[in-house]
């Protein structure tokens, strides 16, 4: 289950020497560690399935089966299948292969690996879902399950406010409502705040999210109780402006 291609588009060519830029930079590095030094290439359809996106499926079905126990080869290969399979009968594809599948089937099939090990509590790697993932599902699932956005631990989880909500302000109190949110342990919360959130943000690829007040419940963020209970206060604070800008005329 070994895949080592890369993608890479034309930058410049001079003579007998030309420029790539390649999508994983980091993954081309590990195999010149390794003395891999010559490499074929071949035309590739924008259309099919990417590189990094064969990459990371056969990445997640190896945590997955690690997860599971298994250690030879022929084991992954018929939990690739079985995964395949499943994916398929619960989507309108078709079978398909990963070596030449359309990319937005690729997409959602990663999608579904990823839902699948937050849903069976599977570990997996979470680097590399940078372009092979939808961001803002992942910082969902991390709050649903209690996993850190950043590394996926599930120890001393605290939910992150993005944006800031002020020094001396009762957090136990907050509406919740409007702020951007997201699940992080405490050694990538301590980091969001040495960082700041610009910086943090462009290190891990991903902002926080809003929920709605039916998420917020479900998560047990806030209870309805409390949103009308802010309701009630923001209704007050305006009328009492209005009435205060009424007198001064």
């Amino acid at each position: 289950m070994d895949n080592e291609r890369f993608s890479g588009h034309l930058l410049k060519v001079k003579n007998d020497e030309i420029t790539l830029r390649v999508d994983d930079v980091e993954g081309l590095k590990r195999l010149f560690r390794r003395g891999k030094i010559d490499f074929d290439l071949e035309p590739h359809s924008v259309e099919l399935i990417s590189p990094l996106q064969q990459r990371k499926a056969y990445a997640m079905i190896r945590d997955i089966g690690k997860y599971q126990g298994f250690e030879q080869r022929y084991e992954f290969e018929n939990l690739k299948q079985h995964l395949k399979s499943k994916f398929c009968h619960e989507s309108s594809y078709r079978e398909f292969s990963l070596s030449n599948c359309q990319k937005d089937i690729a997409t959602e099939f990663i999608s579904w690996l990823v839902e699948y090990c937050f849903y069976f509590d599977i570990p997996f790697e979470f680097k590399d879902l940078t372009n092979t993932f939808d961001t803002g599902r992942q910082v969902y699932l991390c709050l649903v399950h209690k996993r850190c956005t950043c590394c996926g631990s599930t120890r001393n989880i605290q939910i992150n406010h993005e944006d800031t909500v002020g020094i001396g302000n009762d957090r136990t109190h907050l509406d919740h409502r409007g702020h951007r949110l997201e699940a992080l342990c405490s050694f990538h919360h301590l980091e969001f705040h040495r960082l700041g959130a610009a910086s943090f943000a462009a290190k891990w690829h991903f902002h926080g999210i809003k929920l709605n007040a039916d998420q917020l419940v479900s998560l047990k963020l806030m209870s309805r109780k409390q949103m009308q209970e802010f309701d009630l206060q923001y209704e007050q604070e305006k009328l009492a402006e209005k009435l205060g800008y009424d007198h001064e005329k």
